[in-house]
This record gives structure tokens, sequence and C-alpha cells, in this order.
């Protein structure tokens, strides 16, 4: 660490926008990194979202309505194989049939209401281990032991129960309501932002879940603001500018936001204690540019610009053509969506991130939050078998899985803020949040989306 946080002033007033960031980029950026969200007031965000069981009964008009993330198309290649999807208290089949289509199924046999399966893998049929009715992979029925006792039922509504199905750049999504939006309209703008990086030629290398103990929302939001940076990861300081980040949500695009954070710059905290030298050693360190240790900056140039230039010479290596036209922030920076309810999506050219968020064993009080890495391949070549989810029960930390590298450590700074915000949110007399009105203002935007799904209280 090459800064001293004694040092810190207490409140930094010299702040540098993204905007200006891109101003000084040596290629500029696509015309929608210059799109600022709009203004979504100041309102206090109730205690009872996140620590009330009733209000967690009620959420669950939210998740029978909205688009989620279940898998990426490789996961289920062939037919038969299939996914679990699990989310509060509904279980979903995802499964590839016969003529190629996935099709999602709710995961209850229509007899005694089993659960069918409960964990990945490949099926010829989905027969209930309690009795043995059983469907075919493309839901309909394929046996009803002693059919004469069930004269109510026929191959049409015996079927198993289907949820919507859609895909978007090799992503599976399932939303349980039948007259659910197209799911490219529920995503918008991203369909659009995300299309030059052919999110469909990447693939999973790396996928790892943690049960902690907080609410859903309370884990998700740690991820939607860098106002905690200096607090709970002053290690980044140097090379990450927590007072720059842009954050974005529209009134047009009720299910997406993004935030911006500038790479390869200081935070306004300790940008007077690191040169530029500085910054790239810590940005390069951090595993963005591969084998160009030693490396010093040309006279005059800056860590964004060096990491920049680097880059695009490392994707045209991997990925063949040129990325000449690729801005510097594209390259370098943290800037991702929040697809609502409950995924995150990094943006670029990989390696990217991907974040979801599930309440765990439908508890209003713990969560499974999962990392992903994806990567880029060249068009044509193969894709990898993706590596099964890995769960890390509420003990273990994240810094246990080497292949996480520093992120394990920065996600183990934030896993110790969850428990306690649970407990105080349970013990605090206020009956709201107070939000930053710009650092925080896209969990003010995910709180009044989720208010048009969840179910009023009962009079």
């Amino acid at each position: 660490m090459a800064y001293d946080l004694k040092r810190v002033p207490e409140q930094v007033t010299e702040r540098k926008s993204y905007q200006q960031y891109l101003d000084e980029d040596t290629v500029a950026p696509p015309a929608h990194f210059r799109d600022l969200g709009d203004d979504f007031g100041a309102a206090v965000v109730p205690v009872e979202n996140y620590v009330s069981r009733a209000f967690y009964e009620r959420e669950r008009a939210m998740w029978d309505r909205t688009w989620q993330m279940v898998c990426r198309e490789e996961h289920i290649p062939r037919t038969g194989d299939y996914q679990v999807y699990d989310i509060a208290n509904r279980s979903f089949l995802v499964v590839r049939t016969e003529t190629g289509a996935i099709k999602a199924f709710h995961n209850v046999c229509l007899h005694r209401g089993r659960r069918l399966r409960s964990e990945d893998g490949h099926a010829e049929q989905f027969r209930c281990p309690f009795h043995g009715f059983a469907w075919n992979v493309d839901g309909s029925s394929l046996h009803i032991p002693c059919r004469d006792e069930f004269p109510d039922l026929d191959p049409v509504s015996a079927r198993l129960p289907e949820a919507k199905v859609a895909t978007w750049a090799g992503w599976v999504f399932i939303n349980p309501d039948p007259q659910a939006p197209p799911l490219e309209d529920y995503l918008a703008p991203m369909p659009v932002h995300y299309a030059p990086y052919r999110w469909d030629l990447s693939y999973v290398t790396l996928h790892v879940g943690k049960v902690l103990r907080g609410n859903w929302k309370v884990v998700q939001e740690a991820f939607m603001e860098s106002f905690h940076s200096l607090y709970t990861h002053p290690q980044i300081m140097d090379s990450i500018d927590d007072f720059g980040c842009q954050y974005d949500s529209w009134e047009a695009y009720p299910h997406v936001n993004r935030m911006m954070v500038p790479f390869a710059a200081a935070s306004r905290y300790v940008a007077d204690q690191v040169d530029e030298q500085a910054v790239f050693d810590s940005r390069q360190q951090r595993g963005r540019i591969k084998d160009l240790n030693p490396y010093r900056l040309a006279p005059g140039e800056s860590a964004r610009a060096a990491l920049g230039r680097l880059k695009r010479r490392e994707l045209q290596e991997l990925l063949g053509g040129s990325f000449d036209h690729v801005s510097d922030a594209e390259l370098i920076d943290g800037w991702y969506y929040n697809a609502f309810p409950n995924f995150m999506f990094w943006g670029g050219f990989g390696p990217n991130m991907f974040y979801r968020f599930r309440p765990y064993e439908d508890s209003h009080e713990l969560t499974l939050m999962e990392v992903g890495f994806t990567y880029r391949h060249r068009e044509g070549d193969a894709k990898p078998a993706p590596p099964p989810l890995r769960i890390l029960d509420l003990e273990t930390r994240w810094d246990s899985v080497p292949e996480l590298g520093m992120l394990g450590a920065v996600l183990d700074q934030d896993t110790t803020n969850m428990e306690e915000i649970q407990r105080g949110l349970k013990a605090t007399v206020k009956p709201g949040v107070q939000l930053a009105t710009y650092q925080e203002s896209r969990i003010r935007a995910f709180h009044q989306t989720l208010a048009r799904y969840v179910a009023p209280a009962a009079e």
C-alpha cells in the first residue's frame, strides 16, 4: 500500500466526474456512455423491506412476474440436460428438449407435490421418486401409475406447468408470468449497449456461490455503489476512483440501471499521495493486463492511456482483428448493469464477471450470492463445458477459492458488513433507511421498481 490512510481528509471537495475521465481518454467511448440517468429523488427505503418476514412473503409476487437468469445455453447443450432453479418458494426445471428448444417447468410432481429433481443433471425423463409419475423432457405426460384411479387426468391436464423462457446473448432467462413482456424489452437498453462485446461468444470459467447472513437486498445493494470503498476496501484506493463513479437509472427503463467505475485512477482521497506509475502498477497487479511487469510509463503518459493501449494489443492477440476503435473506458473500467431483480453483468470484451443474488432456502435473512467469470473466445471456436456451481457455506471464506485471486479478499471484506447490517436494521428505531442522493441512487431506483411488484399488505 503506497499511501497513508491517516492523511485521508474527512471530506473531499475536489471531485472528478466519470464524464471528465471520458473527455481525457485516447479513444472516444460509445454514445451511450455519455447518457446520464434520471433523478430519483431522496425517498427513504422502509426498514421492513429488509427485516420483515411479512414483506418477504408479499415480495414473492415479484419473483412470479419478473425475468430471471437461470444459466447459459452451454449448461444444457444436449437433449435432456437440465438445470434446477430455486427462487423463494418456487422451483423450476430448465431443460433442452428434443427439438433443441429450451423449456422451463415447475419442478413439482402433479400427484403429491414432491420435487422431481434436486440438482442439475441429465434425464431421459422426469420420473417422481415417490410413486413413479413420469414426464417426457418436453413436459408431456409419460406415465400415470394406476391410470384408472385418476379419471380427471388426461394428456393435456397432466402436462407439467410451464414458465416462459427466452435467451439473450447466450443467457437463459425464465419468467413464471404468462403475460410477461418480451425479454429484450424488459432488458432494454442492455441488448443494444452490450451488442459489440458478443456475449454469445463467451463461456463461463468459474462459478462460485456463498451463503451469507443478510436479506438478499442487503447483500445485493453492497454492490450497487462504491461509497463504501474507503472504509471497507482501503487497499484498492490507489487505482479505483470511488468518487468518480457514474450511477445511471432511467424512468423509461425500470428494470435496468448501471454503475461505471473509473479504474486506473486513484481515489480523490489519496490522489495526492500516488503518481501515475503507482496507479498503473496497482491496476496491473490486479490482473487486468497480463505479463507487463515491469512496465514504465512514458513521460506524460497516464495509467489509463497505457492500460487501454496494452489491452487493445492483448485482445488482438487473443481474439484477432483490430481494437483500435474501442475506447479506454470500455477496455479497462469496471462498468456493469443490473437486470432487475437479481442479476449483474459486467461489460466489455472480458474477462467479465457476473453476480446473482437469491434468498437462500426461502429465508428472508439468508442469501446465496454467486460470482462467475466469463471469457470471450474467437468466433468458430468450441466452448469448453462450464464448471458446476461451487457453493461455500456460511463459515467458508471467499478467499478459500484460489481462482478468485485478489477478488476473494475484497468479497470477504464486503461480507463483514452483511450480518451486521441485518442485525442493525432489526435493532434500529428508525423506520427507514436514508440513502445518499446520488451515490446510492441506484438503490433507490431499485426499490421503486420493487414496489411495482410487491403485493400490498392486507388491511
